[in-house]
């Protein structure tokens, strides 16, 4: 089963958030096989969406967490907070996240936490322009796997989604041809297989769209998609989990 995550950024929101939810659930109720698919709404329209997924098979996923459990830290949101409105799965390390200063030890931190709360995190690695011109995008990312998993234990109940997601590929309409995606994939497969995490489903993410997305999921290195702006868009967004509920896995 492929998995299809969403990620909604600030684009949309309550009311637009809860429509769109709505509008996922009655696209997947004519669907013979159904691939596993995660929402993630801004911070203020999780509630609301959680309500609507509630008695659904589609996950809610939280955009960013702190790595603190609680106190004095204005305009953060602790795991507590998010578990108590229902979200199971967070996105870590996006790269949007990136720009703005988070770094590999700011997402390892994140990671233990999210893991010792049973939250399952979506951990987004990728290399910037430069470093992929140079050919050293598998050296970058393993270092980034290195840094965000080293000495962390996952549980049975937990699946570690990791998102490879280059920089340069982010909303540029750009991508990776496959074969580089499937290098890539199966770099991060056997580095976390050597840490002792092998419950992990491995993910593409940057420019995904219904054109694109079957070359992607038809892959059998990748597990799943993590899309930005075609997941704001009922159509495109259906059009995709379409093509993923007609791939065997």
């Amino acid at each position: 089963m492929k998995t299809i995550i969403a990620n909604w950024k600030m684009y949309l929101g309550v009311r637009e958030s809860v429509a769109l939810s709505r509008g996922v659930l009655r696209g997947l109720r004519g669907m013979k096989t159904i691939p596993e698919v995660i929402l993630a709404p801004s911070y203020p329209a999780l509630g609301e969406v959680s309500k609507i997924l509630s008695r659904s098979r589609v996950r809610l996923s939280a955009q960013n967490m702190s790595h603190q459990d609680h106190g004095a830290y204005t305009g953060d949101v602790s795991s507590r907070m998010l578990k108590e409105l229902g979200v199971n799965a967070v996105i870590l390390g996006h790269s949007e996240r990136r720009a703005k200063g988070m770094v590999d030890s700011d997402v390892h931190l994140k990671l233990v936490r999210a893991v010792a709360e049973g939250i399952d995190p979506i951990v987004c690695v990728g290399e910037p322009s430069a470093t992929h011109e140079a050919g050293e995008t598998e050296g970058y990312v393993h270092e980034q796997i290195n840094t965000i998993f080293e000495g962390v234990e996952t549980n049975k109940r937990s699946t570690i989604y990791v998102a490879y997601e280059p920089l340069w590929a982010i909303g540029s309409g750009k991508t990776p041809s496959i074969h580089d995606v499937e290098t890539v994939h199966a770099m991060i497969r056997e580095q976390l297989s050597e840490l002792g995490i092998d419950k992990v489903s491995v993910l593409y993410g940057g420019s995904v769209d219904p054109e694109n997305a079957y070359e992607f999921l038809n892959n059998s290195e990748v597990d799943g998609v993590l899309i930005g702006g075609a997941g704001v868009r009922i159509q495109k967004l259906l059009d995709i989990i379409t093509v993923a509920s007609e791939i065997k896995a």
